[in-house]
């Protein structure tokens, strides 16, 4: 089995955030009562990092959100790889399941 690469999983992540920021701007934008809570918790979570619904802060949004999710995303395939190492898996299941008869 190959190893997740932790660059390619990030990247991605990145992609992922920046579309869904994306489809949230053109949500607002559309000025749609449905998503309204979708904008406001993007905002929320984005309106620190200078993200508005002019276009530089679109643009600004976008940058933090992909690397926040380069970050966030690049994690989780770090503490994969890490934890489907064969040896890591085989030590702690020796370590925690061990038999108390020998």
């Amino acid at each position: 089995m190959n190893k997740i690469t932790i660059f390619k999983i990030g990247l991605a992540g990145g992609i992922y955030n920046i579309l869904s920021i994306l489809f949230v701007s053109i949500i607002a934008q559309a000025h749609n009562r449905t998503f309204s809570r979708v904008v406001m918790v993007t905002m929320q979570k984005y309106g620190p990092f200078g993200f508005n619904q002019t276009f530089s802060g679109i643009l600004s949004g976008c940058l933090w959100a992909f690397i926040i999710g380069f970050v966030e995303f690049g994690g989780i395939a770090l503490i994969f790889n890490i934890l489907s190492t064969r040896n890591f898996v085989t030590n702690a299941f020796s370590r925690w399941f061990r038999s108390s008869r020998k």
